[in-house]
C-alpha cells in the first residue's frame, strides 16, 4: 500500500477501502445523485464498482469516515470479472482507457437553494462538479486503480444511513451493456418504493425526459418510428433479459403525435431468486503441488495475487473440495509463504537473535494455525494481498 497515508488508529477517516465484487453484492446510493455525463458503460461500472467498495469498507469502519483522503482501491483482477475480460492484453487495454477518461469526468447534480425573489421559497439550481479528486495507476505492477473522489460527490454514496438512497444489486446492472440501459433500470428501481404492495405497476415518461434520461439528445431519432426501433426496443430488450424486472410499454399520444411512454412493469421472481441474493464468496484452498491438476479439472480458479486456488461458496462441486479447506481464519500454506516472505512484514515480526529461516517456519505454523492471531493482524494482510483473504 502507499506509505503516505499510512493506517493509523487515531485517524477519523479510513485511509483505504478494499473490496471484492463478491463481498459487495449492492451499492447504494442517494435518490438526488443524476447519472454521471458522457461516461461510457466501463467507466460507469468502474465507478458504480468504487461506491460499493467505499459502501463495503463504510459499513466496516463505523467510528471513521471516507474523506478526500481516502483511496478506493480497484483490483485488475475484480474489475475484469466485472467488465466480462479474460485475456490480460484486453484487461490492461480496458483499465488504460478507463484511467484516461474517468479523471476529466463530472456529475450532474439538481440542488434546490433559498430563491432570491419574494415569489418562491426555493429554487431549482443545475449543479456540474468533478468526480475524482485523483486517479492513481502505477506504472509498473498495473495491479489496482486507486481513487479518491471529491468532497462535492462522496456525499452521494458515503453516510446514507438517514438519508434519502436506493440499493441496487450490482449482478443486474453489470449484466447491462449499455449506459442508457443502466439509466433507466436504475430510475425504475429508484422509483419502485412508491408501487411496494403492487405486484406490476405503470411509471408513465414524457419523451423528451425519457431521452433526457438516457442521455440521447432531444432532436436525434425524432421520428418515433426510428426511437422505438433502434434505442427503447433495444433497451427494454437488454433489461428483461439480463435483470429482474419485466418490461412492456404503451404509447402516450396527444391527438396523433407520441409524446411519451407509459412503461408497464413487474418483478420477475424465479426459484433462484432468494439463493441469488445471498452473498457469493471466494474460499482458497490448501492444494498441494500434486493436486494441482486435479482441482483445475473439478472447476477451481488460480488468483494470481495470492498464488492460490479457489472457488466459490455456490460452487456446484463444493462437497469435493472440502478435503482441501484450509483452517477457518487461518491461511493457506502458498499465502503464508507470500507473508513471510514480505520483507516490510519480516522487519515488524522478526524476533532478535531468530534466524530467517526459523522466523519463516514458526511464522507459517501460526499463520496456517492461530486464526486469534491472524485475525489480530488481518488489515496488514490486507495490505500485502490487496484485497480479503479471511
Amino acid at each position: 500500500m502507499t506509505e503516505a497515508y499510512p493506517l493509523q488508529e487515531e485517524s477519523n477517516y479510513i485511509p483505504y477501502c478494499i473490496g471484492n465484487i463478491r463481498h459487495n453484492g449492492v451499492v447504494s446510493t442517494s435518490n438526488r445523485l443524476i447519472r454521471p455525463i458522457e461516461l461510457s458503460a466501463n467507466e460507469y461500472k468502474a465507478l458504480l464498482y468504487a461506491m460499493a467498495v467505499a459502501n463495503y469498507g463504510e459499513k466496516n469502519s463505523a467510528d471513521r469516515e471516507i474523506t478526500e483522503q481516502t483511496y478506493i482501491y480497484l483490483y485488475k483482477d475484480d474489475l475484469a470479472d466485472l467488465l466480462g475480460l479474460s485475456k490480460r492484453n484486453s484487461i490492461n487495454v480496458a483499465i488504460d482507457r478507463i484511467y484516461k477518461e474517468l479523471s476529466s469526468r463530472v456529475a450532474h447534480f439538481i440542488i434546490e437553494e433559498p430563491a432570491d425573489d419574494g415569489k418562491r421559497k426555493t429554487k431549482k439550481v443545475h449543479s456540474v462538479v468533478p468526480i475524482i479528486r485523483e486517479l492513481r495507476w502505477e506504472d509498473d505492477s498495473k495491479n489496482a486503480i486507486q481513487i479518491r473522489f471529491t468532497s462535492e460527490v462522496l456525499p452521494y454514496f458515503t453516510q446514507l444511513a438517514g438519508g434519502n438512497f436506493t440499493t441496487y444489486q450490482l449482478k443486474h446492472l453489470f449484466a447491462l451493456d449499455s449506459v442508457a440501459s443502466m439509466s433507466l433500470y436504475t430510475y425504475f428501481i429508484k422509483n419502485e418504493f412508491k408501487y411496494t404492495n403492487q405486484k406490476s405497476y405503470e411509471i408513465p415518461l414524457l419523451l423528451e425526459n425519457l431521452k433526457a434520461l438516457i442521455d440521447i439528445n432531444e432532436t436525434k431519432y425524432d421520428r418515433w418510428v426510428d426511437f422505438r426501433r433502434y434505442v427503447l426496443d433495444k433497451i427494454v430488450a437488454e433489461i428483461n433479459e439480463n435483470t429482474d424486472l419485466q418490461l412492456e410499454y404503451e404509447t402516450i399520444k396527444k391527438g396523433r403525435p407520441i409524446i411519451g411512454v407509459n412503461f408497464k412493469l413487474q418483478r420477475r421472481l424465479t426459484e433462484k431468486s432468494h439463493a441469488d441474493l445471498a452473498i457469493v464468496e471466494k474460499i482458497y484452498l490448501d492444494v498441494p503441488f500434486e493436486d494441482n491438476a486435479f482441482v483445475k479439472e473439478l472447476g477451481a480458479k488460480f488468483d494470481t495475487n495470492v498464488r492460490s486456488w479457489y472457488i466459490s461458496t455456490d460452487d456446484e462441486n463444493y462437497a469435493q473440495f472440502k478435503k482441501w479447506f484450509k483452517k477457518a481464519g487461518c491461511l493457506t500454506d502458498s499465502q503464508a509463504n507470500i507473508v513471510v516472505n514480505d520483507t516490510l512484514f519480516q522487519m515488524d515480526f522478526a524476533e532478535i537473535g531468530m534466524s530467517l529461516n526459523d522466523f519463516k517456519r514458526n511464522m507459517k505454523q501460526k499463520l496456517k494455525n492461530n486464526s486469534e492471531f491472524v485475525q489480530s493482524i488481518r488489515e496488514r494482510l490486507n495490505e500485502i494481498f490487496g484485497k480479503e483473504v479471511i
